[in-house]
């Protein structure tokens, strides 16, 4: 029965991913149009799963005073007040919150990952000068005294290594993740996913 019931959802699986695939490739049809709405209405329950989730271990953590309580309000507060805003169609206060807090959070990660890749640098250069190591080295260098005001030949330095070997790197990146994707789709598509066999 449990074979049965693995066959029937690889068949079903089959079939709507070639029903899409088909509708976004060829011709778009109504069946089509609503297996996309499905996908839509499925990831917004998820995300909205996800958000009860959240709410739901931090009421948790509050109400049993554990470790890290102060933490769990000052997330729901702030969970809350941005939900309310959103709701209330606040576009301003909105950006207000986008622009104090996010940019301040991302400007202080930021500053976390510079300690980081310097720290990194003096562990790697720590354990013995390598080709490899000093390359490292001597780029973070570059990266970190290129992007101050008057930098001169270095600034340019930075700017090319940031056009063609960071760039290189970035599409390396995205053509692995389109070409897994495209893998796991093909796979789901002929029924060799081993989801739907177990």
């Amino acid at each position: 029965m449990t074979r049965l019931w693995s066959i029937l959802a690889a068949l079903v699986a089959v079939g709507v991913g070639l029903v899409a695939l088909f509708g976004l490739l060829v011709t778009p049809n109504p069946v089509t149009n609503a297996l996309l709405q499905i996908a839509a209405i499925t990831i917004a329950l998820s995300v909205l799963i996800g958000i009860l989730n959240l709410y739901s271990v931090h009421l948790r953590r509050l109400i049993s005073r554990g470790r890290g309580s102060g933490y769990s309000l000052v997330m729901l507060i702030a969970a809350g007040l941005v939900i309310f805003l959103w709701l209330s169609d606040q576009d301003d206060a909105n950006m207000t919150l986008l622009e104090t807090v996010q940019v301040a959070l991302e400007s202080a990660l930021a500053g976390l990952v510079l300690f980081a890749l310097v720290y990194g640098a003096y562990r790697y250069m720590r354990r013995g000068v390598t080709w490899g190591g000093l390359l490292f080295t001597v780029v973070l260098l570059i990266m970190l005294i290129g992007v101050l005001p008057g930098s001169g030949t270095i600034g340019q330095i930075r700017a090319w290594l940031l056009a063609v070997p960071v760039s290189a790197g970035e599409r390396g990146i995205l053509l692995g993740i389109a070409l897994a994707t495209v893998v796991t789709g093909v796979r789901v598509l002929i029924g060799q996913d081993r989801n739907y066999r177990e």
